[in-house]
């Protein structure tokens, strides 16, 4: 329920961490040891998705729906970016489709966040 539960504070911080995020991704050694991370441009479009819509306390459901069409549109040649991409809006969908009373979506998304946090890290919380 991490998504669910994040706020404005929560949303604030993601803005604040694209900066950072940009300097980071940026000057990446080119090695091929481990997690790499997905590049700066297109985890910039997928944290103005995540912190555009509804209040997602207040409103899991259409925060949910507002994510599905935009995240779909998001293209990268990153194969772990855009598995976690599908993950997530797989599990938006089944969430809105239960209108917010499906437990196992809501965990989904909380799995599918963290997932997506190591791909492109300060995306989510």
């Amino acid at each position: 329920m991490t998504r669910v539960r994040r706020g404005r504070v929560g949303l604030t911080s993601l803005a604040l961490a694209v900066p950072l995020l940009a300097a980071c991704s940026s000057s990446s050694s080119g090695g091929s040891s481990g997690q790499t991370q997905a590049p700066a441009a297109v985890c910039q479009k997928v944290l103005a998705v995540l912190s555009d819509g509804p209040d997602p306390d207040a409103d899991p459901v259409g925060y949910a729906l507002s994510q599905i069409a935009p995240l779909g549109q998001i293209k990268t040649s990153d194969n772990a970016l855009a598995q976690q991409l599908s993950d997530l809006i797989t599990a938006d969908r089944a969430l809105v489709r239960s209108s917010g009373s499906d437990h196992a979506a809501t965990k989904s998304i909380a799995k599918d966040d963290a997932a997506l946090n190591k791909v492109c890290p300060g995306v989510a919380p």
